[in-house]
């Protein structure tokens, strides 16, 4: 008996059987479409804190002080200098204001630091015009590129040399500061802690006047490698202990990597389990098939159909629950893949937050969907099928014929 044969008889027999078909290809369906799913957004995911990681730097360590505690100063600035494992440290502003110019008028984040730390805090952030900001600018901003160049409003644009307003929120009132444009950055993209697109950024100097305080809302210190990252923060702690605020993009991303794998073993295990529920419901199926066709194993060995023959019918039946079953679970689950992808992504951004850090949060992740996460899930799906269609293909061969035509 041909394979092309075996295959058609296999799928005749699915085929009068319908509904009974369709409920056991839905079980493998659902696995698959868990497993891609899941594995595809995890990628995704992870690409993308490796992303945040090489753009906005392993290396840097943000403290913030605590309301009401720690006032920091350049004091402050020159002591973490020193600390071992440290190669820079800057004073650091970030806040929201209304920026104006001309008929544009909207909220920005207004960055200021050292503009030689620039560099090392954001290492693929480039220049796109004009000069870099100088440490004694005191009357010259840089522009993010969506602040220079507004997406929702293309038409309406700040060039270089042109001259902004920044409204921000005084002691008591509503105070203004007149700037220079003196650069504007190329598009850098979204990061969850500095969405410098849609900041202005300035000198330490500049934000000094502005807001006139000799106290500093927080500083940068960037670490001389990954590794010093984790002893710097004991440190911190212990200089001074629970008056600070640390924020450290790899151990977060760590965190982070750590809670998304323990969630993904969890959903695997899940997933694994509906399969393992579908392998049982294929084998029900498959048993209660060989009990109502008994009469027809009994006509078909009197044919001279061998035992093989009637194994591997059975066995092409259950693997065409899996191969039909894990096709379908492999497009729904692309589906499934890409519309979650955006929904967790909108989860993530933080609209509206109390904190200037938490306003900045962007995350956006693109599922990833390889070909050989494909191909893996239609063959697993497909062994799924002729493991649990083992036991029922080789019961129907050892059918005893004479006893089998006998049954009604």
């Amino acid at each position: 008996m041909r394979p092309g044969d075996i295959l058609w008889y296999a799928f005749k027999g699915l085929k009068d059987r319908k509904t009974r078909s369709a409920l056991t290809i839905l079980g493998i369906m659902i696995g698959i479409l868990a497993i891609i799913t899941l594995i595809s957004n995890t990628s995704g995911f992870d690409n993308f804190l490796n992303e945040v990681l090489s753009r906005i730097g392993s290396n840097n360590i943000w403290i913030i002080p605590v309301e009401g505690s720690v006032k920091f100063t350049d004091t402050d600035v020159i002591m973490l200098s020193r600390l071992p494992g440290v190669r820079a440290t800057a004073p650091f502003y970030f806040t929201r204001v209304m920026l104006k110019s001309g008929s544009i008028e909207r909220q920005v984040n207004f960055l200021a630091t050292d503009p030689r730390m620039i560099k090392l805090i954001l290492p693929d952030l480039e220049l796109l015009e004009g000069e870099p900001l100088q440490p004694a600018d005191v009357a010259v901003v840089a522009l993010g590129y969506k602040v220079a160049y507004p997406p929702e409003d293309p038409s309406k644009s700040i060039r270089l040399y042109s001259s902004v307003s920044i409204l921000f929120q005084g002691s008591q009132s509503v105070k203004t500061k007149t700037f220079m444009v003196g650069a504007i950055y190329n598009e850098f993209g979204s990061t969850p802690y500095l969405d410098v697109d849609n900041s202005i950024l300035a000198t330490v100097e500049a934000a000094r006047n502005m807001f006139g305080s000799r106290y500093y809302p927080a500083i940068v210190i960037v670490a001389s490698s990954p590794d010093a990252v984790e002893p710097l923060i004991k440190m911190l702690r212990d200089i001074y202990g629970r008056d600070i605020e640390i924020i450290s993009p790899l151990t977060i991303v760590r965190n982070v990597r750590a809670i998304i794998s323990n969630f993904s073993i969890f959903m695997l295990i899940v997933a694994s389990v509906s399969l393992i529920v579908a392998g049982i419901g294929i084998m029900n199926t498959m048993i209660m098939s060989v009990m109502e066709r008994t009469r027809e194993i009994g006509v078909l060995r009197a044919l001279g159909f061998t035992q093989k023959h009637v194994a591997a019918i059975f066995l092409a039946e259950a693997a065409l629950i899996g191969a039909i079953g894990g096709i379908l679970g492999i497009v729904l689950g692309i589906s499934a893949s890409l519309l979650l992808g955006d929904v967790f992504a909108r989860m993530f951004q933080v609209r509206e937050a109390s904190t200037p850090i938490g306003q900045a949060l962007q995350i956006s992740y693109t599922p990833v969907i390889t070909p050989e996460l494909i191909i893996e899930s239609f063959f697993f799906a497909i062994l799924v099928g002729v493991f649990s269609g083992l036991y029922p293909a080789v019961k129907a061969a050892r059918m005893d014929p004479v006893q089998a035509l006998r049954s009604e």
